[in-house]
Formats: C-alpha cells, sequence, structure tokens
C-alpha cells in the first residue's frame, strides 16, 4: 500500500490495537520508510474501543460510524458484569461528567483519571475504572492514544443510518480484503451474521487470489493480531491446516507469522536486539534478513536473527 498511517487504516477499516507493538508492525508491513513514531503521531488516526468490542487504530472520520454499528452491542455485552460490579447509568453520567471535565484539561493517565473518578465522588477502583472508560469511548467522547494516556475526543457530524453503515463496512472491507462472504465480514466486525446485509456483501472468496493486505510479495514480518489473519472467518488463505495450532494456540492469541509468498512459513518473537524464530516451513534466508533489517530500522535498533539450535542469519 501507498501513502501513511491514516490511509492504510483506511484501507484496512480499522487495525486491530489492542497490542500497541502489534499494531505499529501491522502499519510497517504496508507502507515503506515510516518509523514506529510516525504512528504515534499519525494525524486523523485515533486508537479506540471498535470493532469485535476491541481496541483499533481508527481514521478519525470513520469513529461515529463504527460507534453507531458496535457501541450498543459491546455495552450490552457486558450488563451483567457491570451489575457484578455495581456499575448503573447513574454511576456512569456522574463518572462520564468527571471524565470528560478532567480531560477537557488535557491527557491523563489511569491513576490522573482515578482521582478525578474520586473527587467526584467515584468509585473507580479495581475493573470499574477501565469499564468506564470504554463506556465513555463508546459515547465517542476519549480516544486511548498508543502512548497509553487517555485524551478528549471531539468527532464532527452524525452517523449515518444503520443501513447505510452496514452497506459501507461491506464496500470498505471488500476494498481493503478482497471479495468476501457475509460470515467474513461478521468475523471481522463482531456484528452478527443476521445483521451483514448480504445484497452488499458478494457472496465469493475467489478474490483473495488477488488481495494484496503486505507490501509486494516474498518474505514479510508479520506483528501478532495482524489484519491479514483477522480479517476473515477463516485463516486457510494464510496458514497450513497443518500448522494452525502453532499461530493460534488458543485464548484469542495469534502469533507474529514469518509469511513467505502470502503463506504463514513460522513465527517469530523479539526478544530485545535478537529475533527468534521457529520455522515450519522454508523460509529465503535473504528475504528474512532484509525483513529483520527493517524491522529494527523501524523500531530504531539492531536486530539479529536466530534460528532453533543456535543457527543465525546474517
Amino acid at each position: 500500500m501507498r501513502g501513511g498511517v491514516a490511509d492504510v487504516v483506511r484501507q484496512l477499516c480499522g487495525v486491530q490495537a489492542q497490542d500497541a507493538a502489534a499494531a505499529r508492525l501491522a502499519i510497517r508491513a504496508r507502507t515503506e520508510g515510516l518509523i514506529a513514531a510516525d504512528v504515534d503521531a499519525a494525524p486523523d488516526v485515533v486508537r479506540t474501543w471498535g470493532w469485535r468490542g476491541t481496541l483499533h487504530l481508527l481514521a478519525r472520520e470513520d469513529v461515529p460510524w463504527v460507534l453507531s454499528l458496535v457501541a450498543e452491542r459491546a455495552n450490552r455485552s457486558v450488563a451483567a458484569r457491570w451489575r457484578a460490579l455495581g456499575l448503573d447509568e447513574a454511576i456512569f453520567e456522574r463518572a462520564s461528567a468527571a471524565i470528560v471535565e478532567r480531560l477537557a484539561a488535557g491527557p491523563a493517565t489511569r491513576a490522573q483519571l482515578r482521582e478525578a473518578l474520586a473527587a467526584a465522588g467515584v468509585d473507580a477502583g479495581g475493573q470499574r475504572l477501565p469499564h468506564l472508560l470504554r463506556r465513555v469511548a463508546f459515547e465517542g467522547l476519549l480516544h486511548h492514544p498508543l502512548d497509553d494516556t487517555f485524551a478528549a475526543l471531539e468527532l464532527g457530524g452524525e452517523p449515518p443510518p444503520g443501513s447505510r453503515a452496514l452497506a459501507e463496512l461491506a464496500r470498505r472491507h471488500a476494498a481493503g480484503y478482497g471479495p468476501a462472504t457475509p460470515a467474513d465480514v461478521a468475523a471481522f466486525s463482531g456484528l452478527p451474521r443476521g445483521q451483514i446485509s448480504q445484497s452488499s456483501t458478494p457472496e465469493s472468496g475467489a478474490g483473495l487470489q488477488g488481495l494484496t493486505p503486505v507490501r509486494g510479495v516474498g518474505v514479510r514480518l508479520l506483528g501478532a493480531f495482524d489484519p491479514y489473519l483477522l480479517g476473515y472467518a477463516g485463516r486457510g488463505h494464510a496458514v497450513a491446516p497443518e500448522h494452525a495450532r502453532r499461530v493460534w494456540p488458543g485464548g484469542g492469541w495469534l502469533h507474529p507469522v514469518v509469511l513467505v509468498d502470502g503463506m504463514a512459513a513460522g513465527t517469530w518473537r523479539l526478544e530485545g536486539g535478537v529475533l527468534r524464530v521457529e520455522p515450519f516451513g522454508a523460509i529465503p534466508a535473504r528475504g528474512l534478513a532484509a525483513e529483520a533489517q527493517d524491522v529494527g530500522r523501524f523500531l530504531g535498533r539492531a536486530i539479529a536473527v536466530e534460528l532453533p539450535g543456535g543457527g543465525s542469519v546474517g
């Protein structure tokens, strides 16, 4: 993909950003010349709760229509937990007002927001604070930058009607991921399949052959939770069945993968200045070394590649 951070985020209809380091790496794999700090400072990109109820990088102008699709369902999904925490609408109204007032003075840490809530007579201990912050975010009033603070969010305009928002989701998903089924759009968004308009979602996965979610071909190092693996109902386009458990072992985790011509050929992890690779297919040494060097450039540090058994790639 050409362009900057916002261009990538728009084309992919959002990038999962629960893991900030993984979100930065997703941008690196789809651009040239950017560094991690560019992702953090990208204008017109916000990090907030979106698809599947998880944190995403979203283009600012996309936030209203995304929230219009996901907020109500996400809030309903935690209703029982709210009751267990002793939270209700009256408490939320006081908490929301205190949070918005504090953020009007500038970004704040969790500790600073707890202080502001305590001053307003709201107990924000334990899991109450993250639940309150998430709900305020679903109201479109705050975002959660990659520096791990919280900041005020001002959104202009009204979201489109639900039918138009669903049509936009289908159109944007097709633009970023290739022709897909309603099941693919539902898996990406976390919305019920029945809510996805089948008339606006192509019924063919044949477009996957032409999918270009990462720069070019050859070797690519994708971070954890990369959109290439999260954009579809299945992952057979990227991971052979015999290697599936090595990529997603369970518990909602998706390992970083070494991609060779579009297929996973191994997993990897970064430990200090060493990139440790666990291959389960052939990985061209020169391509792997070049990718490791680019990851190092992106992160601003030298990186060496280590293979199982003490082997290395120079």
